[in-house]
């Protein structure tokens, strides 16, 4: 058997409006939904203005909403009356939050990778 272990991301409480909210982990179902909604926010963050964040929640809207519904406790009907702001913040939380285990779960990878490919006689 390998020596590898597979490393389970544990969720995260963060407060939003005064109530405790779940971050969960990205399944693999939605990662394809998480990684273009989190590439996009990544990206505006890097040269954003409170403008052009106000856009991209309005655009985005229903991918936000998507992706917050996958990978929190929040239900649908809280994120339908959430203002947009809130949303991206949220939604920027779970970006963090994601990031963190695959920085965590990357050098695990690596070091897996680059040991022996076959038995040793």
């Amino acid at each position: 058997m390998s020596a590898l272990e597979i490393m389970y991301p544990t969720p995260e409480a963060i407060e939003v409006r005064g109530r405790t909210v779940m971050v969960y982990p990205v399944k693999l179902r939605h990662f394809e939904q998480y990684g273009k909604t989190a590439g996009a926010l990544v990206e505006l963050f890097a040269k954003a203005s409170v403008p052009e964040v106000n856009r991209y929640a309005a655009k985005n809207a229903g991918e936000i909403r998507k992706v917050l519904l996958a990978t929190t406790s929040l239900k649908r009907w809280q994120l339908w009356f959430m203002p947009s702001a809130i949303c991206v913040q949220v939604l920027a939380e779970v970006v963090r939050v994601n990031t963190g285990f695959f920085v965590d779960a990357l050098p695990a990878m690596v070091r897996a990778l680059s040991g022996p490919l076959s038995p040793s006689a």
